[in-house]
């Protein structure tokens, strides 16, 4: 521990980076750098073949680091022990771990390498709430999805959606686009079927119904679901029978039901 570097002012160059970055939408783009808080979000990151540039500890979590984590820092990763004034600082979480990381984006796949017949993939268009976003793709990493696509959502670097993911961002293929007609035309070119998630009307109920081998199913903003365009524009409507006066779920909720189907009823499971 003693090599390492230690750093006790604000204003150093490494803490201030951390913070723009923690804070500013235009930094992280503009750079292509996320931050990470947290034990077990880094070692994920690190563990999955991230690029962390910066790795900062304070004291008491470079000793979880080395007492929990199997992970090593890469020679090219920059690391230091920070003090507690300057760690929290930098903790956006209600209980620091005094592990915090600064990470490279991820090159993104071109939408041709992301998609192929035979795969699930969800496609989240206008979704805006860092949890559902975060949480979705942790569905998708629990179920075994091809593939994530954000579409005019909320920045899925931004450090809300980050920890929301717990790790799955690592881990699953994620493609972001600000437009979903360019999506939906690679999904019929592939035979990919398109399945909506609607509330009520004539939809196919979910339980009652197959789905193909190759599917790919939408869903929409958190309180206005997806445009009647986009509905359109789609194979099928499905939908989630409700009890009682409940009219719809929450995204989250209502994909990983949607999405629990579509790998049952591929996978043959009764």
């Amino acid at each position: 521990m003693e090599a390492l570097l230690r750093i006790s002012s604000r204003e150093n160059a490494a803490v201030k980076l951390y913070r723009r970055l923690a804070l500013s939408k235009k930094a992280r783009k503009q750079l292509g750098l996320f931050v990470l808080e947290g034990l077990r979000l880094t070692a994920d990151a690190l563990q999955n073949g991230a690029h962390l540039t910066q790795l900062l500890w304070t004291e008491e979590g470079y000793a979880r680091w080395n007492a929990e984590c199997a992970c090593t820092c890469p020679p090219e990763t920059r690391c230091a022990l920070i003090s507690d004034a300057v760690g929290a600082e930098l903790s956006q979480t209600e209980h620091a771990q005094g592990v915090y990381a600064i990470c490279r984006m991820p090159e993104q796949p071109l939408l041709s390498e992301l998609l192929r017949k035979g795969g699930t993939y969800a496609i989240l268009h206008q979704l805006q709430d860092p949890g559902n976003a975060g949480m979705l793709l942790r569905t998708a990493d629990a179920f075994g999805l091809d593939g994530v696509i954000y579409s005019a959502c909320c920045e899925i670097y931004s450090p809300k959606v980050v920890r929301a993911t717990m790790g799955s961002l690592f881990r699953v293929p994620v493609y972001c686009t600000a437009e979903i007609a360019p999506v939906l035309a690679a999904c019929r070119a592939l035979d990919i079927e398109t399945c909506t998630a609607v509330v009520g009307g004539d939809a196919e109920r979910v339980g009652q119904c197959a789905f193909s081998a190759s599917t790919a199913v939408l869903i929409g903003n958190e309180g206005n679901g997806l445009p009647e365009e986009v509905v359109s524009a789609c194979d099928r409507r499905v939908t989630i029978p409700m009890h009682g006066t409940i009219e719809s779920l929450n995204a989250a909720m209502a994909a990983g039901i949607i999405l629990w189907e579509v790998k049952r009823t591929k996978n043959g499971v009764q």
